[in-house]
């Protein structure tokens, strides 16, 4: 793959013609680069300022973003959480990880370009918003920036995890993705997944300077819900991911202790918010949630693909013999078996995933948000990382006492085990399982498709391909 720089990036042309594109809701992302004037218009207010912030969470939120497809579809599927066995549903050839079948190619394209479009939009947010006087204090000026560059390293490295190989010491030196600092027509060359890395960590150590005043520090994510957006432990909780993404265990542990040493900030869900049969129930777990997006398509999302009332070859279920009792291991204690995967009520009569059904209450601010990192993630990496093993059964066993697993796990051996399980429980319909099975090299998988058994998934196959849309232009 050649590296060389040129004029014209194809990806970034097809990204500045996408903002060209958009509704009008959104119509800040209509700036030109050149056109001074015009960004001055849009930036000189506070209100302005937030008008342009909120369309980047937008973006977020959009269903081929993690509003669906990098959350509770695509990548669910492609960790084989669900049982899809019909070319009626829209994600049958990414159970297989047909990448050369048009659907996927053009799906992984729409993932790509979707990604380095909110790149584009955030590297030009980060260039205007210093050079415009507009009211806002220096302080609040450091807050937008600080998210702003959090989540500009937040989507590198997902892209990272996607189309980059796995990562140790045999390929750590690959060619993996492009990393942009800057919105303009350069071509930025392929970076090795080792400098991605390296950049990244960069941003997030300049994103928690800027975030130092963050007023989530000290306070609750439910005030203000400040776990809506990128914020001062979103950074710290990214950090941790990197690490162990990368292997460093001993930072990625540090990097977990300082978000689980704010738990106050992030308490654990208790028992009546779950199990309450009112308005509010919180199947999302809300409270624990590090940082989550806005998806205002949230429920039609649902009908369309969780609806118990769906034709089975439609449905993203696990299947008439409810395969996932044994993700959960037949506990009917555990609050994430019991209330997430409830029996249909109407329709096809078995267990379906409801984490994402609708709210009584339409004013429920946690409504249309779906997770992106939550404070369980952060104990399951401390877990793994800790250097005394007895130790890590200690962080394990929290969160599955706080979903209600009355029995412990005592013995060092299996907390590599253990978390496996723990993750396949935790974050259904959130994305991580694919991450973790790609960091870990698990080729042996538990398959929904295959009645709970075991199915191969070939390391080659974690890999997604580069889509030709970027190498068109290179």
């Amino acid at each position: 793959m050649k590296t060389s720089r040129k004029n014209k990036s194809l990806t970034i042309l097809l990204a500045i013609f996408a903002i060209a594109l958009m509704a009008s809701c959104q119509k800040w992302l209509d700036v030109k680069p050149e056109d001074k004037f015009t960004e001055e218009q849009i930036y000189k207010t506070p209100e302005g300022v937030a008008e342009v912030m909120n369309g980047i969470y937008l973006r977020l939120g959009e269903e081929k973003s993690y509003g669906s497809y990098l959350t509770m579809t695509m990548m669910e599927v492609l960790a084989q959480r669900y049982r899809v066995n019909s070319d009626t549903n829209p994600f049958y050839y990414y159970n297989s990880r047909s990448y050369n079948e048009k659907k996927v190619r053009d799906g992984l394209a729409d993932i790509w370009t979707q990604m380095y479009v909110t790149i584009g939009n955030i590297n030009d947010f980060i260039r205007i918003l210093p050079t415009v006087d507009n009211g806002l204090t220096p302080q609040q000026k450091d807050q937008y920036l600080g998210e702003a560059i959090g989540l500009r390293a937040f989507l590198h490295f997902d892209v990272l995890r996607m189309f980059g190989n796995y990562y140790d010491e045999t390929t750590k030196l690959d060619q993996a993705i492009p990393y942009y600092r800057n919105l303009s027509t350069t071509i930025e060359p392929f970076s090795t997944s080792e400098e991605v890395i390296a950049y990244i960590l960069e941003d997030i150590a300049q994103a928690e300077q800027l975030l130092s005043k963050d007023p989530i520090i000290g306070g609750s994510s439910l005030v203000n819900y400040n776990n809506n957006r990128f914020n001062f432990y979103a950074a710290k909780a990214l950090k941790a991911r990197v690490y162990q993404w990368a292997g460093d265990k001993e930072k990625a542990f540090a990097a977990a202790k300082e978000v689980i040493d704010a738990q106050d900030v992030f308490p654990w869900v208790n028992h009546a918010a779950i199990t309450i049969a009112g308005k509010d129930t919180d199947r999302k777990f809300f409270s624990e949630i590090i940082f989550s997006v806005f998806n205002p398509n949230l429920y039609t999302i649902y009908q369309n693909h969780f609806d118990g009332n769906l034709l089975e070859g439609e449905l993203l279920a696990t299947g008439s013999d409810n395969s996932v009792s044994k993700v959960f291991e037949n506990y009917e204690g555990d609050y994430r078996y019991t209330y997430l995967w409830p029996y249909a009520t109407s329709g096809i009569g078995y267990r379906t995933f409801v984490k994402y059904v609708d709210l009584v209450n339409k004013d429920n601010k946690s409504r249309f948000m779906v997770p992106l990192i939550r404070m369980s993630e952060m104990y399951y990496i401390a877990a793994e990382s800790a250097a005394d093993p007895t130790e890590g059964l200690g962080y394990l066993n929290t969160v599955r006492q706080h979903r209600n697993i009355i029995t412990d796990i005592s013995n060092p051996a299996n907390l590599k085990n253990e978390i496996t399980k723990e993750y396949r429980k935790e974050f259904y319909g959130e994305g991580q399982l694919w991450f973790y099975y790609k960091r870990s090299k698990i080729t042996s998988v538990m398959s929904m498709n295959s009645n709970g058994s075991n199915t191969t998934i070939p390391l080659v196959d974690y890999q997604f391909p580069i889509p030709q849309v970027e190498l068109n232009g290179r």
